[in-house]
């Protein structure tokens, strides 16, 4: 039992890198959306597809090690409290080490969205300067659209 704890736990400090490479990428895709470096968040975004994928194979492993474990339901906050007292404390601080790594990344991954978004409005603002008054706006015009060229 205690090699499956043992897993369980060294399953939690991967995941806990693969966050840590999330937040390096959610950082560097925020400077590139401040710089309006396309090419740079578009490679941030690949990579983190990739790493994304990565993870969730690996979250199909911690589910099934917490069904052997018996707290497939249980937060990860809490997981340290349905451990064996001899497995408590190393459970305690690799659930504390993985919330960290979360917060973290959620604080860059927010921070990214922010100058996306904060991009993508200047983006918008500088169509509409570019585009002749009365020229029909196709982002907001609804229907159908069939190109019958031939």
């Amino acid at each position: 039992m205690d090699e499956l704890y043992e897993a369980y736990f060294t399953l939690l400090e991967k995941l806990g890198e693969f966050l840590d490479r999330l937040s390096e990428l959610a950082k560097k895709k925020n400077i590139a959306a401040q710089r309006g470096d396309v090419l740079t968040v578009d490679e941030c975004m690949k990579e983190e597809q990739s790493i994304g994928l990565t993870m969730r194979r690996m979250d199909k492993q911690r589910e099934k090690l917490a069904l052997a474990l018996g707290f497939q339901d249980v937060p990860l906050s809490a997981m340290p409290s349905r451990c064996p007292p001899q497995q408590r404390q190393a459970a305690r601080a690799a659930a504390e080490r993985l919330l960290t790594k979360v917060k973290v990344y959620r604080s860059a991954a927010d921070a990214a969205r922010v100058a996306l978004e904060s991009s993508l409005h200047n983006v918008e603002k500088l169509i509409e300067a570019n585009t002749p008054k009365g020229a029909p706006d196709r982002r907001t015009r609804g229907g159908v659209f069939t190109d019958y060229r031939t």
